[in-house]
């Protein structure tokens, strides 16, 4: 029996153990404290310090939307005759000036009508002279009396159609150095060369593309906002670039609002021009830092605030002079010493701040 006695006893006194201690893990030995605050502060947190009140601020926000460099001017080189291409000048990533030679073409047929042409002009031209040598003769005898009237109005007459053959002859000169000209297909502006694509011994077809160029000094980066920001953008008005591989923000202008949704996205395109310093290139990845209202800022000293493991504290000072701590979750810092206050403040209320502290501070 004494055996038996023994094992209930410290059975027993094992579950008061254990009930005494979860009582204690749980805090019922303890002062309760109401949740998101601390114990007041005693009279010694009191000394030595001031108090101060929360500032309220009005920020702008900024959203920033990413989008795609371009060029705000793309050209595309084609050629105006049927031919063959005997060379390409240039490659992908090029830098070309305007009126440099980028294809040329086998232009030989054309060369052969080009001198045709003026030999054409060539007899054309000395079959007026022909025609003015008769005109004078056949005045020259209508005044004598020799000739007839009518054999003047022949040599006047055939002045006329010579005159009109030899401009005719000029014209086909002129059209056929230009259709020549064609067998040179040069740059129509200045830009970097984005695309080849022709090879020599292709064979070049009017309209169809052989190169395209853009002009790196005109960039805009184009970007998809969303409807309930881009209500607020307007044409003119200036915003901020970000370009992530450069890491260079440039002052940009909103040059074009797509008046059209894009269907499902809900966002407009919106075209911002700026001028990097660096050297960016089209398709690079960038964004626009578009104006997306204002936002309340509740600010305290950084000092006011007081860490306990990942815990955040402030003491706060009604109208009565009594002290509350209260648990506070902060922000960002400023350079004025200043910490914003997410939660746990109102504006107006005033918080202690060691005099010590924020001198250190």
């Amino acid at each position: 029996m004494s055996a038996s006695l023994g094992r209930v006893v410290q059975v027993g006194a094992g579950i008061a153990l254990v009930v005494a201690t979860v009582a204690w893990l749980s805090g019922s030995c303890g002062e309760k404290i109401e949740p998101g605050s601390a114990p007041p502060a005693t009279s010694s947190d009191t000394a030595d310090s001031t108090t101060v009140a929360v500032e309220r601020t009005l920020e702008a926000v900024v959203e920033a939307v990413s989008g795609t460099v371009v060029s705000a001017r793309h050209t595309t080189v084609s050629a105006k005759i049927l031919a063959r291409i005997e060379d390409v000048k240039v490659r992908a990533g090029s830098e070309v000036a305007a009126g440099d030679v980028l294809v040329v073409l086998d232009s030989r047929d054309l060369a052969a009508q080009a001198r045709e042409a003026e030999e054409a002009r060539a007899a054309a031209r000395s079959q007026l002279e022909l025609a003015r040598r008769e005109r004078d003769r056949s005045q020259e005898l209508f005044a004598q009396g020799v000739a007839a009237r009518r054999d003047l109005d022949r040599a006047l007459s055939a002045i006329q159609g010579a005159a009109a053959e030899a401009e005719r002859a000029e014209q086909h000169v002129r059209d056929a150095e230009v259709a020549h000209s064609h067998g040179e297909i040069r740059s129509p502006v200045a830009g970097r060369v984005v695309d080849r694509l022709a090879e020599p011994g292709d064979t070049a077809s009017p309209g169809v593309p052989l190169l395209r160029i853009y002009d790196p000094s005109v960039l805009r980066l184009e970007a998809a906002v969303r409807e309930s920001l881009a209500q607020h953008l307007s044409v003119g008005q200036r915003v901020s670039v970000f370009i992530e591989a450069t890491s260079e923000r440039s002052d940009g202008e909103i040059e074009e609002i797509v008046p059209q949704a894009e269907t499902g996205a809900r966002t407009f395109l919106v075209k911002v021009r700026f001028a990097p310093r660096a050297a960016v290139l089209s398709g690079m990845f960038g964004r626009v830092e578009v104006p997306a209202g204002e936002r309340e800022r509740f600010l305290v000293p950084a000092a006011a605030i007081e860490r306990i493991g990942q815990l955040e504290f402030v003491t706060v000072v009604g109208d009565d002079g009594r002290a509350e701590r209260r648990l506070v979750t902060s922000g960002t810092r400023n350079e004025r010493g200043q910490a914003e206050v997410l939660s746990g403040l109102a504006a107006g209320e005033r918080v202690r701040v060691s005099k010590a502290a924020d001198s250190r501070g």
